[in-house]
């Protein structure tokens, strides 16, 4: 574990197990002090916490449970504020909580996708509106998007009639990258 502070503080998002709580060992590995949010801590993913603490102890790493429901603005309070408290600072948010359903579109009720917007969508906003304040007020940070081929359509044999004539196919998605004087050097 890294005493001299000169690693990052750093905050993952849906990291209860998969890529989440993998985006939150190696850079404890490196040397950071990585926040896992995890939501419903005590009860649902209390396996995960554990798993998390034996992980810690085990590679004597700087590593912290933290309580982070996405779908939950207090909450997304909560853990940046936590963060900010016990290390003095944010240093990266690591945007990974998510969800991605598969199958036809149709099969699919709007609230379900009302669901899945407000995880997928809704989320990251919560958790940047309470992260940017204290990252523009440091002067730096950094906030990065893990995501998958859904953020681009999907699987296009699922969203498409299977009945489709050959002939021309294309995906169009866009992405931007927003204008900000926030400068990220890590």
């Amino acid at each position: 574990m890294r005493n001299d502070d000169t690693g990052k503080a750093i905050l993952v998002t849906g990291a209860s197990g998969g890529i989440g709580a993998l985006s939150v060992r190696a850079p404890a590995l490196a040397g950071h002090t990585v926040y896992a949010g995890i939501r419903q801590m005590a009860t649902r993913n209390a396996t995960a916490v554990a798993d998390l603490v034996r992980h810690g102890t085990d590679h004597r790493v700087d590593v912290h449970a933290v309580e982070l429901g996405v779908t939950s603005q207090d909450s997304a309070d909560g853990a940046i504020d936590r963060v900010v408290t016990e290390h003095s600072r944010l240093d990266m948010v690591v945007h990974n909580a998510g969800h991605m359903v598969l199958g036809a579109a149709e099969a699919f009720a709007a609230e379900q996708f009302a669901d899945l917007y407000d995880v997928n969508v809704l989320g990251t906003q919560r958790v940047n509106r309470a992260a940017l304040p204290k990252v523009r007020g440091q002067g730096s940070g950094l906030l990065v998007w893990i995501g998958s081929s859904s953020t681009r359509g999907g699987f296009r044999s699922l969203s498409r009639p299977r009945t489709s004539p050959p002939g021309p196919r294309w995906t169009t998605w866009a992405s931007a990258w927003p204008r900000s004087s926030l400068r990220t050097p890590m």
